[in-house]
């Protein structure tokens, strides 16, 4: 294999790497000094397999940072986000393959983790402002499903009262329907798949004076 060109991308700080095989990858602009990279240069297997490592791990950092900026994240799910990435931008670039994805995956986080920009503390304070109107129990569910360690999560049930009233108010409900003990049972019941305790409801409930 030969590189044929080392073209300037519109992206900062990157450069494409084109080859003999008509294929090219999106490179970091410092790796190609680092390892001496030039035009019609001969590469070994071991040099493209070097090429292709630093293609994927310059990628995915850059992925990574964009998801960070959009949203805190947890490990867990980034390693997943990755995953994908990754899958996606291997059949992109046909050079590149998924052998070596999950170490690649594993440096990129343990690098995040180091400049302290992977922070559970921010994720947990991010997802529990966003999912407000959820009850506690359901939200300690959705942070185990992502790798959050809930055990020592102190979360307060005060506003559970305020996310009932929030999703009875758009039910439109009457003193006529509450009445109806067969509808009630089914509220309450949904209520109950949310997470939400007896006496939260009632609270709520009378609040509201249905009850």
């Amino acid at each position: 294999m030969k590189i044929l060109n080392i073209k300037y991308s519109r992206i900062k700080n990157r450069v494409n790497l084109v080859f003999s095989d008509g294929n090219y990858l999106p490179f970091f602009i410092d790796d190609v000094v680092r390892l001496s990279l030039t035009k019609h240069q001969e590469l070994s297997q071991e040099k493209l397999d070097e090429i292709k490592s630093l293609c994927l791990l310059y990628l995915g950092k850059e992925y990574a940072l964009r998801q960070i900026a959009l949203s805190p994240k947890t490990e867990k799910i980034l390693f997943q986000k990755l995953k994908i990435y990754f899958l996606k931008t291997t059949q992109k670039y046909k050079l590149l393959s998924l052998t070596s994805s999950d170490s690649i995956i594993n440096e990129i986080i343990s690098d995040l983790k180091t400049k302290k920009l992977l922070n559970q503390a921010n994720y947990v304070d991010y997802f529990i402002k966003k999912n407000k109107f959820k009850s506690v129990a359901e939200i300690k569910f959705l942070l185990k499903q992502q790798g959050i360690n809930t055990t020592s999560l102190n979360l307060s049930s005060d506003n559970e009262n305020q996310s009932i009233k929030k999703i009875l108010s758009k039910k439109h409900l009457t003193k006529e329907l509450i009445s109806d003990y067969s509808y009630k049972n089914k509220l309450y019941s949904s209520l109950f798949r949310r997470g939400f305790t007896l006496s939260a409801i009632k609270t709520a409930m009378k609040r509201l004076r249905y009850i």
